[in-house]
Parts: structure tokens; sequence; C-alpha cells
């Protein structure tokens, strides 16, 4: 069973910066991130939120997780720096698409 985990109430800065963020993104897993803090802001519960957002309740939780440890710039997915597409296939790769 996951542990409930309750957002404390926001200093407007923080809560406006979030919505911000959450408005201009460009990125649509950033934008759900975001959402889930004002779902929970709004007092949903991890399950919930992650019904509305079709995700599982572990990452919602771990999402909040990272908020609560690390701020809004923790939100974001983090990457490997060698994950990135870059286009280009590996030399030996097998070739997808023909």
């Amino acid at each position: 069973m996951t542990t409930p985990i309750t957002l404390p109430q926001l200093e407007e800065l923080t809560l406006t910066e979030l919505r911000r963020r959450y408005e201009e993104t460009p990125d649509a897993q950033t934008r759900t991130r975001y959402q889930m803090l004002l779902l929970s802001l709004r007092g949903q519960t991890s399950k919930q939120i992650a019904q509305m957002v079709l995700r599982s309740q572990d990452t919602v939780v771990r999402v909040l997780k990272r908020f609560l440890t690390g701020g809004l710039d923790a939100v974001p997915r983090r990457t490997a720096e060698g994950a990135r597409a870059t286009g280009h296939h590996r030399e030996g790769a097998p070739n997808c698409c023909g």
C-alpha cells in the first residue's frame, strides 16, 4: 500500500510559478506532472490523481516526493545525458525502418 502524501499549502509565489509552468510548458509529460501537484493541492489523493492522469499511483507519489524534496525544478522528468535521441543510429545497430 502506498503511503499517503499531503502537500503543504504553498506560498503564493510558488503557487503562481507552478500555474505558470503548467500553462507554458511545451512538454506534455511535464505538464502532467505539474497537474499532479495542482490536483494534490486541491485535496485529491495519489490514487485519485493516478486515475485522472492515467499514470500509476507510484508515479504520482514519486512526483510529489520529488517536489517536496527538490521544489518545482525537480518535477520535470530527468533523462540521462546519453539517453537523448539524436536521430543517428549507432554503428552496427539493426535498422528498424528498413
